[in-house]
């Protein structure tokens, strides 16, 4: 199975998660890449058989940068997957969209979802995370397991 992480971090929030993400999946055997949305252009994203995007909220709202780099992507794998992660000041918001505006641009691409995404608070502007956020990706990966059936 190849995942591949796509993020952006404006602070490095996100960029923290995500490298503890793609460690404790590279543990359980999964082929990563991990990768920010500087590092590649949308329409050269690899071939994988899940994605998963990552991004901050700005204002309740998932980043410009990330918006625009999901309507360009190009899904080549017509049975790939994604997951969703945000990271935001205040989750449990019902002002908190970025989750909701991530899967609403993906359901226009080749793509089905694998799973609920996973919110991570960030306890200020520019952080730090939240301080079990490794305990909440652990059981994410666990989610991702029972979810692909392995």
């Amino acid at each position: 199975m190849n995942i591949s992480i796509v993020y952006e971090s404006k602070y490095g929030n996100g960029k923290q998660a995500m490298m503890y993400l793609e460690n404790i999946l590279r543990k359980k055997g999964y082929s990563m890449q991990l990768m920010s949305i500087h590092e590649i252009k949308p329409h050269s994203l690899p071939e994988s058989d899940l994605y998963i995007f990552s991004a901050p909220n700005a204002f309740g709202k998932i980043v410009r940068s990330m918006r625009k780099f999901l309507e360009k992507i190009e899904i080549k794998n017509s049975s790939a997957q994604y997951i969703l992660v945000n990271t935001c000041l205040n989750p449990s918001s019902s002002q908190d969209k970025g989750l909701e505006q991530m899967e609403e641009i993906l359901t226009k691409k080749n793509i089905s979802k694998l799973s609920e995404g996973l919110k991570l608070k960030v306890m200020a502007m520019k952080g730090p995370l939240e301080t079990e956020y490794e305990k909440k990706l652990d059981e994410f990966v666990q989610t991702i397991q029972s979810s692909l059936k392995m």
